[in-house]
């Protein structure tokens, strides 16, 4: 399994996510990061060779890939509980069993929200995944996954109960698009928060982050709609979507 990879300005904080608690299945993140600030809590999922399971503490960041998605939710969505669920290590890799894993610590552990920027083509890893899906999901907690190639399937981003979101260049920092007749209807910035002194062209961008974008929106609206599921949550992110011929409008200027 793989992480989801392929800008404009960042407009002013928002308010928002207070008591809301956020998972980032991800490389984990440096809580001493200025994007981030603070980590709630967190583990480290992992396999070993017998295909057995462990869980310990240490959520460190070894790739900065979590926590540039981190950073992305906590600058949307500032007052969020953000919970650090590591699920690669020194790279981008992991297996679905470690995934649905995290999913099940994340549902376990009181969390509102999941955000999870990686996926799979492969089609023997369905079953898993869909299976920690629906229990997530039908217990009440919202996920959101980086989408792939919208030509093929990619889980779990392409189950039903879960909020697909891709990357436009065309979305501001502050909006995001819904296309009803799009394999993945949701579109957002696909860029993390811009880097001192470096050009956001040279920062990382990619579908990972335009799911951030989409979660923190989630988190803001789980702020003020506590008990709202799946379906009433995709809802609200329509209704608060930038229409397209706007959005076409001004990416033309």
């Amino acid at each position: 399994m793989n992480h989801r990879d392929r800008s404009a300005g960042i407009g002013p904080p928002n308010k928002g996510g207070q008591g809301v608690r956020v998972a980032v299945l991800d490389s984990g993140i440096n809580a001493l990061h200025s994007h981030v600030r603070e980590v709630a809590g967190g583990v480290h999922v992992r396999r070993h060779g017998d295909g057995s399971l462990e869980f310990d503490p240490d959520f460190r960041d070894l790739l900065g890939h979590g926590t540039a998605v981190a950073g992305v939710i906590r600058a949307k969505a500032p007052e969020v509980e953000l919970y650090a669920v590591r699920v690669f290590d020194r790279e981008l890799r992991t297996q679905a069993a470690v995934v649905a894993a995290a999913i099940r610590w994340a549902l376990e552990h009181g969390m509102h929200a999941v955000n999870i920027s990686l996926g799979t083509e492969r089609a023997e890893h369905r079953e898993v995944l869909q299976d920690a899906c629906n229990e997530a999901i039908g217990r009440g907690m919202v996920l959101v996954a980086a989408a792939g190639d919208e030509e093929r399937e990619w889980f779990p981003a392409s189950f039903a109960n879960v909020i697909a979101v891709a990357g436009d260049q065309r979305c501001a920092w502050d909006e995001h698009f819904y296309c009803p007749d799009e394999a993945v209807p949701f579109r957002a910035h696909p860029s993390p928060c811009p880097l001192p002194g470096r050009p956001q062209s040279f920062n990382l961008q990619g579908h990972s982050f335009a799911a951030a974008h989409i979660t923190a929106r989630v988190a803001r609206i789980l702020e003020e709609k506590p008990q709202a599921r799946h379906e009433e949550i995709v809802e609200f992110l329509i209704a608060q979507a930038t229409p397209m011929e706007e959005a076409a409008a001004h990416f033309e200027a």
